[in-house]
């Protein structure tokens, strides 16, 4: 998956799970970031293609790495939603984007039940990013890239090659759902789970008929 899947996979999760309603969007975005944060081993890019080849998919593609990835991603995430001064700053984007007043957003006390929540779905959203890449693999003239899921601890490989590379199945899912998104906002819980059943049936679809 593309980064932009990745997070999108994340955002939609977190949606269809009642996210936005009991804690905004906030956590959708923080859902999206922690879902995309493990590809952060392909900045090894800027150190050559060996580093790359060696880095990639293994150092944050690993189940230790993507568990505290996603919860340093949820604390993050819940400070800057407890911040006055992000929630401030966040008032006067939107207000740029609607061209019009905004509710002021009330303070949010700190709450650790609240916390605890923002871990889970930034562990959650991390996890996914790892089985959204174990069915991407392969296609002509190109070799599967399979995942060290328990690194560092041991080198096994894994690979559940369903779709190819470049696969725009999902994408066209996802840009899809972002429109609809825009268009009907209050629908949000409702279009994130329509958007997964549409994403399982297309993968069941692709395994069993290609």
């Amino acid at each position: 998956m593309t980064f932009y899947e990745h997070a999108m996979l994340g955002a939609t999760l977190a949606l269809a799970g009642g996210a936005r309603r009991r804690q905004g969007w906030g956590l959708v975005a923080t859902a999206a970031v922690a879902a995309a944060l493990p590809d952060w081993d392909g900045l090894t890019l800027l150190f050559g293609g060996a580093a790359y080849a060696a880095a990639h998919r293994t150092w944050g593609h690993n189940l230790l790495a993507a568990t505290l990835a996603g919860a340093a991603c949820g604390a993050i995430g819940y400070l800057c939603h407890h911040s006055t001064r992000l929630r401030s700053g966040a008032q006067t984007f939107l207000e740029l984007l609607e061209a019009g007043k905004v509710p002021a957003a009330k303070p949010v006390p700190f709450a650790p039940s609240a916390l605890a929540v923002w871990l889970a779905v930034g562990v959650l959203a991390g996890l996914t990013h790892l089985p959204a890449d174990l069915i991407y693999g392969g296609g002509t003239g190109v070799r599967d890239w399979p995942l060290k899921l328990l690194w560092p601890f041991s080198a096994r490989e894994w690979s559940w090659p369903v779709l190819v590379w470049g696969d725009l199945g999902p994408t066209a899912l996802f840009v899809a759902e972002m429109f609809a998104l825009y268009r009907w906002p209050a629908r949000s819980r409702l279009l994130a789970a329509l958007t997964l059943l549409a994403l399982a049936a297309y993968v069941a679809a692709r395994w069993v008929f290609v």
